[in-house]
């Protein structure tokens, strides 16, 4: 996989990167993360971390080893850590009700976390496995809430293994609505990344 452009080019711009599970997302806005608190930029930095607390014996169950990885900043960096307490409704849910019974849960607590975020007014933004809200919150709301920084970075899933329940078909279409806002605003990365030949 290639490393795309450095991570320090994206200050003063706006990144979604979307992939399938265990496609390096985490990984790739780390790097941008970590570049940025090496420049001294921490204290700009907001940094939500949406991953869903997962049991490993629940993913590897699951047949999705790796997946949920936080996006912890440096310590000492100076960055704003929001984080709350999130389930997997998918993973997690016995029935396609108990699965929207989670994820309203779970909308709940990141409104609170974007209210925050929006209170904080650093203007480095980063946002990590979103489509966790997108399950039953709304790209408008989430847009709203972060699309006054100016420098933005978030990461989601996109791929092959939503179903047809409602949990699924609420999160591929406000994902959809998110893709197009960044198509429009800023830079769309689809992970992996075609391998340079």
């Amino acid at each position: 996989m290639t490393a795309g452009p450095p991570p320090q080019d994206w200050l003063g711009r706006k990144l979604l990167i979307l992939g399938d599970v265990n496609a390096g997302k985490t990984t790739f806005t780390r790097a941008i993360l970590e570049a940025f608190c090496r420049q001294g930029l921490g204290p700009r930095v907001a940094v939500l971390d949406l991953a869903p607390e997962i049991p490993a014996e629940l993913a590897e169950r699951r047949g999705l080893p790796g997946v949920g990885g936080g996006l912890v900043p440096p310590a000492g960096a100076g960055a704003l850590y929001l984080r709350d307490r999130l389930e997997p409704p998918r993973l997690s849910s016995t029935s396609g009700a108990e699965a929207l019974r989670k994820a309203e849960h779970n909308r709940l607590a990141i409104d609170r976390l974007l209210q925050d975020a929006e209170l904080a007014r650093r203007d480095i933004v980063f946002a990590n496995d979103v489509t966790l809200y997108l399950q039953a919150g709304s790209a408008a709301t989430l847009l709203e809430r972060l699309g006054h920084a100016t420098t933005l970075v978030v990461n989601g899933y996109w791929g092959d293994r939503l179903g047809s329940g409602e949990l699924s078909r609420r999160e591929r279409a406000e994902t959809a609505k998110l893709l197009a806002w960044f198509e429009a605003a800023g830079t769309v990365m689809n992970l992996p990344l075609p391998v340079a030949g």
